[in-house]
């Protein structure tokens, strides 16, 4: 199955705010300094896996996004500077079948 993937440059506050209520673990400070986000959704076992591609593909922070709904379940976010989360979504559409 595919993953989707939404890259986010520059995120206004709103997006953080609600962001930092449904991460886990906690990202209370870690956004301080960070240029873009990714998104991605997909299969547990995709996701999974996507974030130890990720996050060996560039000096970037992952964590689960959490909710009421099973849809969140399978949401990640990524976050760091503009190039090292473009470096991720890059070593994602190598990996396998991306969608942004």
């Amino acid at each position: 199955m595919a993953i989707s993937a939404r890259l986010v440059v520059k995120p206004t506050k709103a997006l953080l705010e609600v962001l930092k209520v449904r991460l886990r673990p906690k990202a209370d400070s870690d956004f301080n300094g960070m240029g873009a986000l990714l998104l991605i959704q997909g299969p547990v076992v995709d996701v999974l896996a996507a974030i130890d591609v990720g996050t060996k593909a560039s000096n970037v922070k992952a964590a689960e996004i959490v909710g009421n709904c099973p849809q969140q379940l399978n949401t990640v976010v990524f976050w760091g500077s503009v190039s090292e989360v473009k470096q991720v979504l890059s070593a994602l559409k190598e990996w396998g079948e991306v969608k942004s």
